[in-house]
């Protein structure tokens, strides 16, 4: 009798602590959270589809040359972000963008916008539906695969550039809300965003400030994203990074991106 009494009053006593305890906590503040994660790593491939402009990370151009197999083309002239400068005759560069099986991401019209003075076009699973100059409008089945865009002329003296593939929907949205909303909402909450992948931090050739990726490159897959860019991030997100310095980073690298 005496040890189910104890018993009862131990159970009571639970209940109460747990109540008083839940009480305190929606009366007070909500729990930190204590949950981290590493993003995927810039690629055409990428299914977590952090941006509403999918050319940030479409894969370097690949050079081609008429009447030679893929990828034969001569070494492509770029200026330091990555742009094409110049194509020789018979040739064109193209890059691709969402090869992501299974229809995982948005089919729709896509907005394509440009700098300068060239031309472009899709293929694979997009077809162009509308030109003007500096802007397409193309049409993508997801179902059928990823797409390509391709440079099939540029002029030297005002080269095409700033590339940017929107998706359906965010033209008017995407300079100042350039993360996908869905991406944002799946990982609101968490603790910390670790940029290790987003940094391309093994194997990284980076070695001095100069080095690193800029916020204008033509696609963030040949250096990694810009800290501008992940510190935008982990603003919007409210988590804190971890951010991966390149092992040949040199004392002046470490240094300024602190400073950033």
């Amino acid at each position: 009798m005496i040890r189910k009494w104890l018993v009862g009053v131990a159970a009571a006593a639970l209940a109460a602590a747990c109540w008083t305890a839940a009480g305190a906590e929606t009366a007070s503040t909500k729990p930190l959270p204590r949950l981290g994660m590493n993003l995927n790593g810039p690629a055409d491939w990428n299914t977590e589809l952090p941006f509403v402009d999918v050319f940030r990370f479409s894969r370097t151009w690949i050079s081609q040359r008429k009447g030679q197999g893929w990828g034969k083309g001569p070494e492509l002239a770029l200026d330091e972000r990555g742009w094409v400068k110049r194509l020789e005759e018979d040739c064109w560069a193209e890059t691709p963008l969402c090869t992501i099986e299974g229809g995982h991401y948005p089919s729709g019209e896509y907005t394509v916008l440009y700098e300068g003075e060239g031309k472009l076009d899709v293929w694979g699973a997009a077809s162009a539906v509308a030109r003007v100059p500096g802007r397409m409008t193309v049409r993508v089945d997801a179902a059928k695969g990823g797409f390509f865009l391709k440079l099939l002329a540029t002029d030297p003296k005002d080269y095409v550039r700033n590339v940017r593939v929107i998706m359906p929907g965010f033209e008017k949205t995407h300079r100042d809300q350039p993360f996908h909303p869905v991406f944002l909402s799946r990982w609101k909450g968490v603790a910390c965003l670790r940029f290790m992948d987003w940094m391309e931090t093994n194997g990284s050739k980076i070695a001095r400030w100069t080095d690193r990726p800029q916020p204008d490159d033509a696609s963030y897959a040949a250096k990694g994203v810009p800290l501008e860019v992940m510190i935008d991030l982990s603003n919007r997100l409210q988590a804190d990074p971890w951010f991966c310095m390149p092992h040949l980073a040199d004392d002046e690298y470490v240094r300024n991106f602190a400073a950033v």
